[in-house]
């Protein structure tokens, strides 16, 4: 079976993992995490890394660090994972639902300034599968209206906007290290700010609540257990060493698929001239052809590839239903596929994939 995704681990980082162990290094105090901070900072030229324990954790710790509080209205798009939204509930804030562009799966800037409110405190933009919306817009929407960005770039480590780091726009953006994502720590997340206030801030929160410059149990805030471990960021360093190979490789996979594909009428996500796309995953868009996408997986599921389709827009799940559903999300949901994108895939599985795909559209 060729998997949706598979992180790169090689005896390098198992080696650096190892190293930790053996220093009993273990705890979220230790040194190695505050190395991995300043890597990644220096890496991606951030002022403030603050590591975490995954992404979500990252979102919540962002959104109480820029001040977001009980029933503040906070603007998100229907196309993203549930974490963003989840995390604006976690705090007792109201998630308020915009659609994307059909064209790039970014939020909507038209629907950003339809949905601003008295309530209104922050907008999310989620830079999607590697991409990212027009990020200067939205500044400017949220200069104009007095309102925090929280960048969610789960999903777009090595993305670009205006030749800057996507995350280097905003109040703060996070990053996530899941297994799937760009570089792993196994579980992991990282909050990326400007500002020595929202990075105290956070930092303070990250720790239960710890007064600052002190270990005797003298908290001043309602914290929470969000600390990376030393493994984990001992794993982290020694991803970020091949960051750039794995993005490298993964444009070569999307260019490849893209040759492969260009007389079928399969569209991909496109991407401004703005942005430089770290392409996480391959997404194709197959609404030119009709098709239950579901009948394509299930297909190339029998020929030994795993696929995925993209989110199921939040307007649409149970606990975030609402009536003025959110169109373009729902019908990219129903025409569009992730396919395998990881760093070790091969040109010849790239190859395979694309003529199980173009033999399934001949049918």
């Amino acid at each position: 079976m060729i998997p949706l995704y598979e992180p790169n681990i090689m005896s390098k980082d198992i080696n650096e993992v190892t190293k930790s162990l053996k220093a009993k290094n273990l705890s979220g105090a230790s040194k190695t995490i505050s190395d991995f901070e300043e890597n990644f900072s220096e890496k991606y030229n951030f002022k403030y890394s603050l590591a975490i324990n995954n992404g979500t954790s990252a979102l919540h710790l962002g959104l109480l660090a820029i001040g977001i509080k009980k029933d503040d209205e906070v603007i998100i798009p229907s196309l993203t994972f549930i974490a963003t939204a989840n995390a604006v509930s976690y705090i007792g804030a109201k998630p308020v639902i915009v659609d994307v562009d059909p064209e790039t799966y970014q939020i909507s800037i038209e629907e950003i300034n339809k949905n601003i409110s008295k309530k209104t405190k922050a907008i999310i933009p989620v830079h999607l599968y590697g991409n990212c919306p027009d990020l200067k817009k939205i500044d400017k929407i949220a200069k104009r209206y007095n309102l925090k960005v929280l960048n969610d770039a789960a999903e777009a480590l090595g993305t670009e906007y205006l030749n800057k780091s996507s995350g280097s726009y905003g109040d703060v953006a996070t990053y996530s290290f899941y297994p799937n994502k760009i570089i792993t720590t196994g579980e992991g997340g990282m909050l990326v700010t400007k500002s020595k206030q929202i990075y105290e801030k956070a930092k303070n929160l990250r720790g239960q609540g710890l007064s600052p410059g002190t270990n005797e149990y003298i908290h001043d805030a309602l914290g929470y257990n969000y600390r990376m471990s030393a493994l984990s960021a001992s794993l982290g360093i020694s991803q970020l060493k091949k960051v750039d190979n794995f993005l490298e490789r993964k444009i070569d996979i999307f260019e490849l698929y893209k040759k492969n594909f260009e007389t079928k009428k399969i569209e991909f996500i496109k991407t401004e001239p703005n942005v430089k796309n770290s392409q996480w995953l391959t997404v194709v868009n197959l609404k030119n052809h009709k098709l239950n996408i579901n009948d394509l997986r299930n297909y190339l599921f029998k020929e030994g590839i795993e696929t995925k389709k993209v989110f199921y827009p939040i307007d649409r799940q149970k606990i975030y239903s609402r009536r003025n559903k959110c169109l373009n999300s729902f019908n990219l949901y129903r025409s569009s596929l992730c396919l395998p994108s990881f760093p070790d895939l091969s040109n010849n599985q790239v190859n395979f994939i694309s003529n199980k795909i173009k033999s399934f559209l001949s049918y």
